[in-house]
């Protein structure tokens, strides 16, 4: 923390990255870094940039519209960048043209991270946000009611509202804290899980319908082909949660679900209920992610994808 400090203190241009398709965890901590080192630093020019749109679930938090695709980054000169949530730098995407070889510090929770950092604070605890509490209250940050919203709905997002193994006694403690600041437990949780669009439900509905289970595996799995998903008019926010909603089947152990991409590349997600470790079988394709919860991108085909996964369950 005493480099990190130093660090933010000689640099004058700062950009937050976080990975490609943000999910709650990776927005909500980097939104709270943002609002942080805005308040503590306002002479610094700080972006937080992603290369996809925040999500429309995600969308509600204050300071969302702060945040910055590729596009509206007119001078990328930066001289330092943090990355929050990203198991690898390919993971953000294009928005690591804006980087180039600058100092890099790397903040995340993936046990696959290979700590690609100058600087790496990598734990396997629930979440990055739970990270990034600590981070702003040792950088002497208060932590206001947007922060501790962001913080919070990161929490939500990666625990699975509290539900997985990853939650731990002081995961709760930064939940507590947060709500003692103001943070409105019920409206996070039912501003992220319980409002989906028509789109969104049409999506889930066709899932649960043409699922497949391989009884011997105990894996459920479903394919969504890009086509699919320009027929029912939705875009690829719409399938979040779908992976979590095929493993909720009392006879499976593992999830996986497969979305094709426009490129005809798949991005597959991987969710286990017990012991089984889909971070290893998430890193055949090359991806990653923690004992639980993995995903990969990959140019085979959904055919291959799954004869692979069936193989080595």
């Amino acid at each position: 923390m005493k480099e990190i400090k130093e660090k933010i203190d000689q640099s004058n241009n700062i950009i937050i990255v976080g990975h490609v398709n943000p999910d709650g965890d990776t927005v909500g901590a980097g939104l709270a870094l943002l609002l942080g080192l805005e308040k503590k630093y306002p002479e610094k020019r700080i972006d937080f940039v992603l290369q996809d749109d925040v999500p429309k679930n995600i969308a509600f938090l204050k300071g969302c519209d702060r945040i910055k695709k590729i596009e509206d980054v007119i001078n990328p000169n930066y001289d330092l960048a943090i990355f929050v949530d990203s198991a690898t730098i390919e993971r953000v995407g294009k928005v690591a043209k804006l980087i180039g070889d600058i100092f890099k510090i790397n903040i995340d929770h993936h046990i696959s991270n290979p700590k690609y950092g100058d600087i790496n604070i990598v734990k396997d605890i629930s979440s990055t946000s739970e990270i990034m509490y600590s981070i702003l209250k040792d950088l002497d940050i208060e932590i206001t009611l947007e922060m501790g919203e962001a913080i919070y709905l990161g929490l939500v997002n990666d625990t699975g509202n509290f539900a997985h193994s990853n939650v731990t006694d002081k995961t709760f403690l930064v939940a507590s804290e947060l709500m003692r600041i103001g943070v409105n437990n019920n409206k996070i949780v039912n501003d992220f899980f319980k409002t989906k669009s028509y789109e969104r439900m049409k999506v889930l509905g066709k899932a649960l319908s043409e699922m497949v289970f391989v009884e011997e595996k105990k894996l459920m799995y479903f394919y969504l082909s890009f086509e699919a998903l320009k027929n029912l008019n939705a875009i690829k926010d719409d399938t979040e949660g779908i992976v979590e909603e095929l493993i909720n089947y009392s006879g499976s152990e593992v999830s996986l679900f497969l979305r094709e991409e426009e490129s005809g590349k798949i991005k597959g997600s991987l969710r286990s209920k017990h012991n089984i470790d889909v971070n290893k079988i998430a890193g055949i394709f090359g991806g990653g992610g923690h004992i639980k919860a993995a995903g990969f991108t990959t140019e085979l085909s959904s055919e291959e994808i799954i004869k692979k996964v069936v193989e080595n369950l």
